[in-house]
């Protein structure tokens, strides 16, 4: 199963509250930043493709930096996803393996499954929706200028086409008591999923 949506949009809280309700997940942004502390070949290339000012004494990436400056162009941050993307594929593959003996139901939450071509690696992908607006007010509350959150929800598919393609919506314009119901509702259509797969 995959969690995707635009940035801000929420999916990483429909992922919390399916957590919570016994989904294994496997969080995209927190193995990417994993794989930015432990791969030093691949810190050294992007250092190379960036800039050596985004590495500290201490060998760490400046990841917001590196985020400010590979979402500057099409062309930037097409380069980010060619060193990026081959190396932490395999580390979320990895991840969901890993998770696959103790959770019935593993759920990637993940930026691109639709941008990568990956949906249909999954059972089911579910899409986090929710006004541009709204989202740039939330990715502003979280430190992300304007304009950059601009930048980077121009590069995923627009909300409507990711719908199209859905086997779950999820309107996360409204209040976290609302997202649960809906968490409830997916929650339940999920296990249904496994059990017939299972019969």
């Amino acid at each position: 199963m995959a969690i995707t949506g635009n940035m801000g949009s929420g999916k990483s809280s429909l992922a919390t509250l399916l957590r919570e309700r016994g989904a294994g997940i496997v969080d995209a942004d927190e193995r990417a930043a994993h794989l930015l502390e432990s791969d030093g070949n691949l810190v050294g290339q992007l250092a190379d493709a960036f800039g050596d000012d985004l590495v500290d004494d201490h060998g760490r990436l400046d990841r917001r930096k590196l985020a400010h400056r590979a979402f500057s162009n099409d062309e930037t941050r097409q380069h980010l996803d060619r060193l990026l993307r081959q190396p932490l594929e395999r580390l979320l593959w990895e991840t969901m393996d890993q998770l696959a003996p103790t959770a019935r139901i593993v759920i990637l939450d993940a930026p691109l499954v639709f941008e990568w071509g990956i949906e249909s690696h999954f059972d089911a992908v579910i899409v986090v929706t929710v006004d541009s607006e709204t989202a740039l007010l939330r990715l502003q509350d979280r430190g992300v200028s304007e304009d950059e959150a601009r930048r980077r929800r121009s590069a995923q598919w627009p909300a409507e086409r990711q719908s199209e393609l859905a086997d779950f919506v999820v309107d996360n314009n409204s209040d976290l008591t609302n997202l649960e119901a809906q968490a409830d509702v997916v929650w339940q259509a999920l296990q249904d999923r496994v059990r017939e797969g299972m019969a």
